[in-house]
């Protein structure tokens, strides 16, 4: 019996997230002080860049998101490599700033969702349907490895070889091995393409298959859906705090004592334990209702959120950081899963580019009130109980949700 190609095209994608995310965002902060001590530049100059590219990431995502259910998949990702391609071989031999923010600002946001996102996501989306959350779990462990795996690597070349050279070789040997990527990876199953049902499972009817023909929803027609207008700020509060939590983490345990090497081990620890989370969604994901699954996640991630501020130790601490990767790791291939089966296979990367835009401008604001809870205030407890009132919040959102896809499901059962 052949193997579904569409596991291979799972572990393409995995590859795929985890060059575009390991050598872009999740190494970005290794080259902030040779860059700033070779061009003379402060530190705020230098995370400027990357503020740019936040930024560029918010005006484009609804456009790229369109773009991936428009046109074939592989096309938009072949822009994305072009873009990382121009961005890394243009900031390794630019000495203009604003050349290298420009790129930062609208090459790298193709990068990110051209090729991850909107790209690698939407194809493993087209490719399964009754085990999406297992795939899209497996997957996104690729990005999740990213950090992890190129981090060290990405290290040594700026070590042996300067940043600027430590650039260009990435966009020539990694822009080429994304080239091979691409000629592997297929924007959809063909006629004798048929995703093997697990035994005890079967198809969701509520869930629109990936295999229809008709076109992608505009943007009104997404907006007119009644569980997308519920789920999109269920997500929002879900993701787009997370990393206010991580931003505060590092200060919140330094001030209680511990060191900074001991202290940074931390965003590892939750790294890590998002890992496990994802694979605990790989093997029971599918076999349950994933909103309600995800409302359970949410409201347990904001109990420990609660007790952030409150454990004495690094035992403890580190005990809840772990339980925090653990439950929030799972979220990401949940609500992936979750957005597939409201709006369809065919409009999920337009449906993920607007959810991003709400992500990201959650984010911003929470980053933002992350510090200035902190300095009304002097302690971390107000903060972190107004992010985990954001998690209940997005628990009470799922389990909304949770109800109506279960509604919608009967009544596509009782016309059928």
């Amino acid at each position: 019996m052949r193997i579904y190609y569409g596991w291979i095209i799972v572990a393409l994608a995995a590859v795929t997230m985890m060059l575009a995310m390991g050598t872009t965002v999740g190494v970005y902060g290794l080259y902030v002080i040779p860059v700033a001590d070779e061009l003379g530049l402060s530190r705020a100059d230098v995370n400027t860049a990357f503020a740019a590219n936040n930024i560029g990431g918010i005006l484009l995502a609804p456009l790229i998101g369109r773009a991936a259910d428009t046109f074939p998949v592989r096309r938009v990702m072949a822009v994305g490599v072009f873009c990382y391609i121009v961005a890394f071989i243009g900031i390794g031999l630019s000495s203009n700033l604003w050349l290298s923010t420009a790129l930062m600002a609208f090459a790298l946001p193709f990068v990110l969702g051209g090729l991850s996102s909107f790209g690698a996501m939407t194809i493993v989306t087209r490719w399964f349907e009754v085990q999406r959350a297992r795939a899209l779990a497996l997957a996104v462990i690729g990005m999740s490895m990213g950090g992890v795996l190129m981090a060290p690597i990405v290290g040594w070349l700026i070590t042996e070889f300067g940043w600027r050279n430590a650039l260009i070789g990435q966009g020539i040997v990694i822009g080429a091995l994304f080239v091979i990527l691409l000629a592997l990876l297929r924007d959809k199953p063909g006629p004798d393409d048929v995703e093997p049902l697990p035994k005890g499972m079967e198809r969701d009817p509520a869930a629109q298959s990936g295999s229809s023909t008709s076109g992608p929803l505009s943007t009104r027609q997404l907006l007119s859906i009644p569980t997308y207008r519920v789920l999109v700020p269920g997500m929002a509060l879900g993701m787009g705090t997370f990393q206010a939590i991580t931003i505060s983490l590092i200060p919140m345990a330094q001030e209680a004592g511990i060191g900074v090497s001991t202290s940074a081990l931390l965003l590892s620890v939750i790294a890590i334990a998002g890992v496990v989370g994802k694979f605990g969604v790989a093997i029971v994901g599918d076999r349950i209702d994933k909103s309600l699954f995800a409302s359970i996640c949410l409201i347990l991630t904001a109990m420990v959120i609660a007790m952030l501020p409150f454990p004495k130790g690094a035992v403890a601490l580190f005990t809840l950081a772990a339980l925090i990767g653990l439950i929030a790791g799972s979220m990401l291939p949940l609500f992936m899963a979750i957005l597939a089966d409201v709006v369809g296979a065919n409009s999920f990367a337009s449906a993920n580019g607007l959810a991003s835009l709400a992500i990201a401008l959650v984010g911003a604001v929470t980053i933002r009130l992350s510090g200035d809870l902190y300095d009304w205030t002097g302690t971390y407890h107000a903060l972190f109980l107004t992010l985990a009132a954001a998690y209940a919040g997005a628990s009470v959102l799922m389990l909304v949700v949770s109800r109506m896809m279960r509604a919608n499901a009967h009544a596509s059962a009782a016309t059928a």
